[in-house]
């Protein structure tokens, strides 16, 4: 080994360690497990929060001063599959997480990034491509209250110099996800030949592998982004290009079955995130489809 390389390891493991950890709450789930491995892959350690603790204001505090961390993500919330749109935890949840800001500041906190949804924006505009400028609308109680706490974010981080990100997350697939989600049902459904009902075959999402979503998380914790930045994708996906993608994959055509199912009330043809902002991450989208049939190949294992 060379003098200089020896000596950049060195310096390199003296940066590291006195790096602060990074507070990510909700740190071993769906999406949190992935943000913590990404974050470790860029060299930093990650403090994380049990999600069952953050509902309890002394909790709260006891995370913040254990964690000793300068940035947060914060992914814990609500998100129970089919039941977190109306929830009344919501706002339990919107509490719990303007507080856990303040809290974070006062501490001497210095970044926080918090988590929102596509669901904020105003579905009813017949807009198909969604960007952080457009007029927010939330059409549920989830969506709503995701508002509420990313204004109150930007006040508090206002009031103590600090800096904050909202990110909006699209949709997102991968292992772990609930097997009542989209994906997982439709993959269940072409493994096995026994079809599923799914909505209108020209229902357009915008769909990322949470690996993907989670380094975008990352980058936004060490990044000098401040705002609502969209994250997922930019990329158009079709239901019928969708199902006619795994039916392929598992030679089962006919298992997912389009058409069958209405939209929910209120419920927009197409989501699809605008990208300019996060664009600035040099984040790559990857190949939707590349990582789709990887998903299916392992989906037992998950």
């Amino acid at each position: 080994m060379s003098f200089q390389i020896a000596i950049a390891r060195i310096l390199c493991s003296v940066v590291m360690r006195n790096r602060k950890p990074i507070l990510v709450t909700g740190g071993t789930g769906f999406i949190g497990a992935p943000v913590s491995r990404a974050l470790e892959r860029l060299g930093y350690a990650v403090h994380e929060g049990p999600r069952r603790d953050l509902l309890n204001a002394k909790e709260r505090a006891t995370l913040i001063e254990e964690a000793g961390a300068e940035s947060m993500i914060h992914l814990a919330w609500e998100t129970e599959h089919g039941k977190f749109w109306t929830s009344s935890l919501n706002a339990v949840w919107e509490e719990a997480s303007i507080d856990l800001f303040r809290r974070f500041y006062q501490a001497g906190g210095r970044r926080v990034v918090g988590t929102g949804s596509c669901a904020e924006y105003d579905w009813t505009t017949g807009a198909s491509v969604f960007n952080e400028t457009d007029p927010l609308l939330p059409h549920t109680a989830y969506g709503a209250a995701k508002a509420r706490t990313a204004q109150a974010l930007d006040r508090l981080s206002e009031q103590y110099g600090g800096t904050a990100v909202w990110a909006r997350l699209f949709f997102m697939f991968g292992p772990g996800e609930p097997r009542s989600r989209l994906l997982p049902l439709m993959i269940q459904a072409a493994r096995s030949g026994i079809p599923v009902d799914c909505g209108p075959s020209d229902t357009v999402r915008d769909f990322w592998h949470v690996d993907r979503l989670a380094q975008g998380l990352a980058l936004l914790a060490i990044s000098d982004l401040e705002g609502p930045v969209n994250l997922g994708a930019g990329s158009p996906i079709r239901f019928d290009e969708l199902a006619a993608m795994i039916e392929e994959e598992f030679d089962a055509p006919g298992t997912v079955r389009c058409d069958r199912r209405s939209l929910g009330k209120g419920e927009p043809r197409s989501l699809v995130a605008g990208t300019q902002r996060s664009s600035l991450l040099g984040l790559p989208k990857g190949d939707f489809r590349a990582d789709l049939l990887a998903y299916c190949r392992i989906f037992d294992a998950t």
